[in-house]
């Protein structure tokens, strides 16, 4: 039996009949794949102990707790005897950064003792991350695991947002941003370098959720305020697709954002900081500054029809091919399987 430890998710007989929030997708794709190949028990990350099988494989995120106090460790109180640090086939998956969002460190009280402790760590994070990651020093939390690290891709049902958007010139001026708008989401990078390009902005997100359609602005800057976007409502998806060209991130710290893989999947060409953890050879780059963005942007609007269906077309293929859940789970299975066969020899 395979036991992963996430966030609860209550399953509905209409689950997999629609696309959710990440930690249900991760949740449900997760027993769907894993269940091929062994009983699945899902179980939250706070949990404690719930095996004494050896031959049992336990896989999951950190334990992660924005209240405080937390005493069950699903790492250390699965170990079979005293003394031990964990269950001998313990296997962490969690979003990687080389330096954790601050608040997320602090919610994670046992990240240290259970990076330790597992066999391997699936690292959902972009090659971006991952290759600071591997350059960490060796008095580092992650440095001390690095060997361990094994990089994996954030998952998305991208069929779920097809058909992909064709090309119109009038929408060749809407950009789309998605996120909670923390303040590694860099959205004041992002107005800053809209501003003067004569682009349109629209942006959704929960802060926003009592102002949807509405004109908003912000520090000076105005945008089109979408609200909370509903992934699965039909109406919503046809009005990204047919007022938005362009998806932008200007994130300084996102592992691979997921809003850029949903909307890579609508057809959506994405323009992107490498710190938001998507690399494709049909993306736009950004960077960390707003004048050489407003540059490049400005570009990007004068894109000729042929240059943005490649990088459109491109990017729905790499989603769907790189990005599905049976690819990510079956890889996580399989190198479960090897280091388990190694040890047995």
């Amino acid at each position: 039996m395979l036991h992963f430890f996430w966030t609860p998710y209550v399953f509905r007989r209409d689950s997999y009949e629609k696309y959710e929030a990440n930690n249900a997708e991760i949740c449900k794709h997760a027993r769907r794949v894993l269940g091929r190949f062994t009983d699945v028990h899902l179980d939250s990350f706070n949990a404690s102990r719930v095996t004494r099988n050896p031959a049992d494989i336990l896989l999951g995120h950190t334990s992660f707790d924005s209240v405080g106090g937390l005493a069950d460790d699903w790492v250390r109180d699965n170990a079979l005897e005293p003394g031990q640090p964990a269950h001998p086939n313990t296997y962490l998956m969690l979003p990687l950064l080389p330096e954790p969002v601050e608040e997320h460190k602090s919610w994670s009280p046992f990240m240290d003792s259970q990076l330790q402790a597992a066999r391997l760590i699936f690292g959902i994070c972009g090659d971006y991350w991952y290759e600071r990651i591997q350059a960490l020093p060796a008095d580092d939390m992650l440095g001390r695991v690095k060997d361990r690290i094994v990089r994996i891709d954030m998952g998305c049902e991208g069929h779920r947002f097809a058909p992909p958007r064709s090309y119109s010139q009038p929408s060749m001026r809407g950009l789309l941003h998605m996120s909670d708008l923390a303040p590694h989401k860099g959205f004041d990078l992002l107005l800053n370098s809209v501003a003067g390009t004569g682009a349109v902005l629209h942006a959704g997100s929960s802060a926003l959720r009592a102002h949807p359609y509405q004109r908003v602005r912000l520090n000076g800057h105005e945008f089109v305020s979408l609200g909370w976007v509903d992934n699965t409502s039909a109406q919503q998806d046809r009005f990204i697709k047919d007022n938005c060209a362009f998806y932008i991130h200007a994130s300084s710290r996102d592992a691979q954002a997921t809003a850029i893989l949903e909307n890579c999947a609508r057809g959506l060409v994405p323009m992107v900081t490498p710190e938001s953890g998507f690399r494709s050879p049909y993306a736009i780059e950004l960077t960390q500054d707003a004048e050489a963005n407003r540059a490049i942007i400005a570009r990007a609007l004068a894109m000729p029809q042929e240059e943005y269906e490649r990088r459109s077309a491109g990017v729905v293929r790499q989603v769907l091919e790189q990005h599905s859940w049976d690819r990510i789970f079956t890889g996580i299975w399989e190198r479960i399987q090897q280091d388990i066969a190694a040890r047995a020899v």
